[in-house]
C-alpha cells in the first residue's frame, strides 16, 4: 500500500514537473513586438561581441535596449525567425541604432530603434602627451571607457600606441585616436645620417646631416658633409637614408 501511494503521488506531480522544465523556445511569442525586440537584441549583441572580438577588446557592461515599434504590437507574430537588415558597414554597433526587421510569410516589414551601450578597458595617456612627443609604456595606463560611435578612431592596442610619434597633444586619461598619432620620425633635423646613393651598377655611402626631419616616405634635405651639397633623400630607417634618382 504504501508503495502505491508514493507512485500515485509521483504520477500527479509529474506533468507538472514537465510543465517547470519545458525550454522557453517551446513557449509561444507574446506578440510581433516582443518577439523583433528579442530577435533584435540577440543580433545586436552578436554583433557587438563579434567586434570585440575582431579589435581585441574585452566589454563589460553591455546592454542592448530596443524601443517598442508602433504597429509591431497588432501584427500577428512571425511563424519563421524575423529577418534582420544586416548593419551596412563593420563599424563598431554602439550608439542610437535603427535596423529594418522583417516578416516575409506575413508581409510586414518595420524599422527598428534600438540604444546599444558597452564599456571596454583600453590604453589612455598617464599624462599629458605633447606634439612630436614619442609613446613610451611608461606613458600608458588602462582605464574602463564607456564606447560610443566616435570611438571608432580609438586605438585599442596598447603594444600598436609604443613608438609611436604624437601628432596633436593627448589629453591625460583619454583614450588614443588614430589621428592623434603618427608614424615615428626615423631622422630628426641635425642627425648625423648615413646616405646611400645607387644608380644602375653603382653604388656609394657617405655621411651627412639631415635638414628636415622625417619619416618613412618623408622626402628631406641633407647635407653631404664631403662635398657640402644639399640633396633630396628619403630615410628608410633609423639614421639612413637614400638617393633616388
Amino acid at each position: 500500500m504504501p508503495i502505491r501511494k508514493t507512485g500515485t503521488r509521483l504520477s500527479a506531480l509529474f506533468p507538472l514537473l514537465l510543465g517547470l522544465t519545458s525550454p522557453l523556445s517551446a513557449q509561444p511569442e507574446a506578440g510581433a513586438d516582443a518577439q523583433v525586440r528579442r530577435h533584435l537584441s540577440l543580433t545586436l549583441e552578436r554583433e557587438l561581441v563579434a567586434w570585440s572580438q575582431r579589435a581585441g577588446v574585452t566589454l563589460s557592461a553591455r546592454q542592448v535596449v530596443v524601443r517598442p515599434t508602433s504597429g509591431l504590437a497588432s501584427q500577428t507574430p512571425c511563424p519563421t525567425p524575423p529577418v534582420i537588415a544586416p548593419a551596412s558597414t563593420q563599424s563598431l554597433p554602439v550608439g542610437h541604432l535603427q535596423r529594418q526587421v522583417s516578416c516575409p510569410a506575413l508581409g510586414w516589414r518595420y524599422f527598428v530603434r534600438a540604444k546599444v551601450s558597452a564599456t571596454a578597458e583600453l590604453p589612455v595617456a598617464r599624462h599629458r602627451l605633447p606634439r612630436d612627443h614619442r609613446i613610451s609604456a611608461g606613458d600608458l595606463a588602462r582605464a574602463p571607457k564607456e564606447l560610443s560611435a566616435t570611438s571608432q578612431d580609438w586605438v585599442f592596442d596598447r603594444e600598436r600606441l609604443i613608438g609611436q610619434a604624437v601628432r596633436r597633444a593627448i589629453r591625460a586619461d583619454q583614450p588614443i585616436r588614430h589621428s592623434q598619432l603618427a608614424p615615428p620620425n626615423l631622422v630628426n633635423l641635425g642627425d648625423e645620417v648615413v646616405i646611400e646613393a645607387s644608380s644602375g651598377g653603382f653604388s656609394a655611402v657617405m655621411r651627412g646631416v639631415a635638414l628636415d626631419s622625417g619619416g618613412e616616405g618623408d622626402s628631406i634635405r641633407v647635407r653631404n658633409l664631403s662635398s657640402g651639397k644639399v640633396i633630396t633623400a628619403y630615410p628608410v630607417a633609423e639614421g639612413k637614408v637614400q638617393t633616388r634618382f
